[in-house]
């Protein structure tokens, strides 16, 4: 790699990270895009593993900011976290047997199919609607005190198919996560994007070290320096985009994310 396409890749970084970290993902779902076009020969456990290690170093600095600013539900993420984290590792275990055709077209279908979804509905249930489920009442840093009810049992089945399907694909979930957190969980999105960055990075990590302990090392992994500094330099930019956005805007970027990679995908697949 010389020096261009090094100053290039972090461009990508800062461009990836700044969208990702406004949406409350990742980054996992443009990131595998960008390794999969650029490592062809490369199989799935190997774009996984650098995929994921962006999105534990990018989700899991957002997560960081946002426990200072007290924007965190730590019961709830925790909740979330212990049916996340084990489902996240049967799809990773699932990774490195799966064909690169069916990778790509499952990764496909999925971000089409919600992102089309997010279009058709740009605002769900969140916050106060129902109030039905578990009770929960947060106060952050700037003194606002937010009333919701989570729907625990749906919230948890969702979670656990989202997590072992988003792992398969090696992409974190981030995208899936943001609209989990506020339309499943029911979370007003000032908490649900930093709910999603939360769960997002402990997911990677575990899938990271799956990844690593079966050596599923290759020639994806060159690239992760570049775009993680990139990555780190969007992080507070994107943090300050996301505290002035609405749901449905939020909703809308999310769609838009989706969809672009999802036609990137299917053009380098099919």
């Amino acid at each position: 790699m010389d020096w261009l396409e090094f100053v290039a890749l972090i461009g990508v970084g800062i461009a990836v990270g700044v969208y990702a970290t406004a949406v409350g993902a990742g980054g996992g779902f443009l990131f595998a895009p960008v390794l999969l076009t650029r490592h062809a020969e490369a199989s799935p456990a190997e774009i996984a593993l650098a995929s994921m290690c962006l999105v534990v170093a990018s989700s899991g600095l957002a997560t960081a900011r946002l426990a200072r600013e007290k924007r965190i539900d730590y019961r709830a993420v925790g909740m979330a976290a212990a049916i996340a984290v084990p489902a996240g590792l049967i799809g990773a275990t699932g990774t490195a047997e799966l064909p690169r055709e069916v990778f790509a077209g499952g990764f496909t279908v999925l971000l089409a199919g919600l992102g089309a979804y997010l279009i058709w509905r740009p605002t769900g249930d969140a916050g106060t609607l129902g109030r039905r489920g578990w009770r929960r009442m947060i106060r952050d840093r700037r003194g606002e005190l937010y009333l919701y009810w989570i729907p625990v049992r749906r919230s948890l089945a969702v979670i656990g198919a989202t997590s072992i399907l988003t792992s398969l694909a090696g992409i974190g979930g981030g995208l899936f996560f943001a609209t989990i957190t506020i339309r499943v969980m029911r979370m007003p999105a000032w908490l649900g994007v930093p709910a999603s960055h939360a769960i997002v990075s402990s997911i990677a990590l575990v899938v990271v070290i799956y990844h690593t302990a079966t050596q599923h090392f290759g020639d994806p992994l060159n690239d992760v320096p570049p775009l993680l500094i990139g990555a780190m330099i969007a992080n507070p930019i994107g943090l300050m985009v996301a505290s002035r956005i609405r749901e449905s805007w939020l909703s809308r970027l999310l769609a838009i994310g989706m969809l672009v990679a999802a036609v990137r995908v299917a053009f380098e697949a099919f």
